[in-house]
């Protein structure tokens, strides 16, 4: 007889554990085990049992190739058991380790952890039955004409179970949103549609939860230096551009920004050396409002013209609230009325809002997130090496778009009766960013490039990102060098060409303007567009979520609708105007509730660069994930040191706070 021994690990989350019987068939190069049914003295698989067995064989079966899994049902309530791994080590004491971190129900083949593409496999057959299985559960469906396509699904009921929220994630998200919940009705601001009687009195309503961002942006709001620095390192960091000339549309004259630039100097030498930068919301054009509380919302596309003074402070120089220049449409300066001003900065920042939320947020990194999955569940087995590369990086991305388009962005969902542009309005605003998003947009430094901003002070997003754009790049670059030692292998991995042109198809709508890949020719080329990914569902995300309850829980920093149409004239805006202008009480507590929940700690979450399931069982892989998280926390230090000389730091790109994927 020849033995076995098969040590076998149980997860640790709440759930885990099984009662019913489990049972390992080893598969080799020489035959199969019998199937061998694992029973130790006492409970085999509770929460984090690491436990071992042994398989007894007539012949030694060779190296082994897989393992097949059985879960057999002893109660009549199905028992799903979460394992993380199995090592199996042969009568020489050869190890092999198979990565399975699923959930079992049934029966379920696992291969042996090292990566291996189609071209190289002996098992091919294995792989084309595996993807044939997967793209029955995971399939394309459109959501919305002219947006990139999502999963077919209704409902997060309908998902695979391994694609859902742990019990810890789940009870978290839930929870904090119905203490958010009761708190506002118990203050009775969630049912009030009126306008908040004073600014004072919207500090009430996140009591649930201070930060010191929010202290300081109470405090220094209404400032033009916090304005333009928001631009730089708030929410959506990626808008604003170096101005060479002023657009025929925002006729800004030396006459009107001669106060603000000072003596010495006028717009056309400031253009010259570069100092005058725009945020142009030309995007928002003609799009209506919605209706909230049965009163019409109002949009609108403003130009903003900012200067990066001596102090190296970036300001606003000039704001017009329309596209259209014309005797209606006043161009709004510094020297105005104080709540002439404050108002137009007010309507840029909720422009900034709904570009945001639609374009930067949603789109660009919720949507994207989601296609990259999507494709990666479709045609890379579990075996390949970009599989095990890009898994950690689609964490509960299924679950929190699905619950999206249940709960928030669907008819009648929090969107729709929170934010100005309503549903119908934030569709369309997706699907015109969906027109001009590019492959340049998504990749760091050549949108840095584009828009011309290398060279701005106090950028810290852009900072911040290209240190971990290269780190990423780096990674990434170590894995495919290993994988693919010439372009050839590049092109002949035909699951990889697979999911590319899938990615072109259902995410891009083959749009070939997008500049986009339908095909990899090369490894170079593979590495650029694996960085992207993983820096769009990790850093990006982080970027653009994780700091919209702390920008925004002051609601006149980042309201979500306007309800007065913006000022044709100067002078008549006053502070009672101004708050029946800003959402009602009921729109503030939803929005900033959600903001809450939303950009709160999941709990569960899982930071860049770690790996607790070890889908890469080889040495250099495993070293390749060393360097990274080694730079990472270079990266990291760097950060908290320039933090403690800011007044307030920039913290939306900190390692340990980026999760691996757009989990929530």
């Amino acid at each position: 007889m020849v033995l076995y021994k098969v040590r076998v690990s149980t997860g640790t989350n709440l759930g885990s554990e099984t009662k019913d019987w489990v049972s390992v068939t080893l598969v080799g190069t020489k035959g199969s085990s019998p199937q061998t049914w694992f029973d130790n003295w006492g409970p085999d698989f509770y929460v984090g049992a690491d436990s071992e067995y042994e398989i007894q064989c007539t012949q030694d079966l060779g190296d082994i190739l897989l393992i097949q899994i059985t879960k057999k049902t002893m109660l009549l309530i199905q028992d799903s058991w979460y394992c993380n791994f199995i090592q199996v080590t042969s009568p020489q004491g050869e190890i092999y380790n198979f990565p399975v971190y699923q959930w079992i129900e049934g029966t379920v083949e696992v291969r042996e952890g090292k990566g291996i593409t189609a071209p190289e496999d002996t098992l091919s057959d294995h792989r084309k039955k595996e993807l044939e299985e997967r793209q029955k559960s995971y399939r394309w469906k459109e959501y919305e004409p002219e947006m990139p396509h999502c999963l077919d699904v209704n409902s997060t009921h309908d998902l695979e179970t391994n694609s859902q929220f742990s019990f810890l994630k789940r009870a978290l998200f839930y929870s904090r949103a119905t203490v958010m919940a009761v708190e506002q009705r118990l203050k009775g601001y969630s049912t009030s549609k009126e306008s908040w009687e004073s600014l004072e009195d919207i500090k009430k309503v996140f009591g649930f939860n201070r930060h010191e961002m929010i202290e300081y942006i109470i405090e220094h709001w209404k400032e033009d230096a916090f304005f333009g620095y928001q631009f730089l390192n708030g929410l959506n960091p990626n808008l604003i551009r170096k101005c060479a000339k002023i657009p025929p549309n925002f006729p800004v004259t030396q006459d009107m920004v001669a106060r603000s630039l000072g003596h010495g100097t006028t717009l056309t030498e400031e253009l010259k050396k570069g100092t005058i930068y725009i945020a142009d919301y030309r995007i928002l054009d003609g799009i209506s409002g919605g209706w909230i509380n049965k009163v019409q919302q109002y949009i609108t596309a403003p130009i903003c013209l900012l200067h990066i003074t001596p102090q190296k402070e970036l300001i606003p120089l000039a704001i017009q609230l329309s596209q259209t220049p014309g005797p209606e449409t006043p161009i709004f300066l510094p020297c105005d009325s104080e709540w002439d001003w404050i108002l137009a900065k007010t309507w840029v920042r909720n422009s900034h809002f709904h570009v945001h939320q639609a374009v930067a947020h949603l789109l660009r990194t919720h949507l994207l997130a989601e296609v990259f999955a999507l494709a990666t569940f479709r045609h890379l087995p579990t075996c390949h090496p970009l599989y095990k590369l890009l898994i950690p990086h689609m964490r509960y991305t299924f679950n929190i778009n699905t619950l999206a388009r249940e709960d928030l962005i669907s008819k009648d969902g929090i969107f729709d009766k929170a934010i100005g542009l309503g549903r119908q309005g934030l569709i369309e605003l997706c699907q015109r960013g969906m027109e001009v998003l590019t492959y340049s947009f998504l990749c760091l430094p050549e949108d840095l490039e584009d828009r011309d901003v290398c060279s701005l002070p106090n950028y810290y997003y852009r900072d911040d990102g290209l240190e971990i754009w290269a780190a990423i790049e780096s990674f990434v670059s170590n894995i495919v060098d290993f994988y693919y030692l010439k372009d050839e292998s590049v092109q002949e991995d035909y699951e990889l060409q697979g999911w590319i042109k899938d990615i072109f198809t259902e995410g891009f709508l083959s749009q070939e303007s997008s500049g986009i890949p339908s095909s990899f020719d090369t490894a170079l080329e593979l590495k650029k567009f694996l960085t992207m990914v993983i820096f769009t569902v990790s850093a990006q995300h982080a970027a653009v979520n994780n700091g919209q309850y702390r920008n925004g829980a002051w609601m006149p920093n980042f309201p979500s609708s306007m309800r007065k149409p913006p000022p044709r004239s100067k002078g008549m805006t006053h502070l009672e105007d101004y708050l029946d202008t800003l959402p009602a009480i009921n729109t503030t507590c939803s929005i900033i509730g959600t903001g809450y929940v939303l950009s709160a700690p999941p709990g569960d979450a899982v930071a860049l660069g770690n790996y607790p399931n070890e889908y890469f069982t080889e040495k250099e892989p495993q070293q390749f994930i060393q360097d990274f998280q080694d730079r990472l926390n270079k990266i990291s230090k760097k950060i908290v040191k320039r933090n403690c000389s800011l007044p307030i730091g920039y913290q939306n790109m900190y390692p340990p706070e980026v999760e691996n994927s757009v989990s929530i």
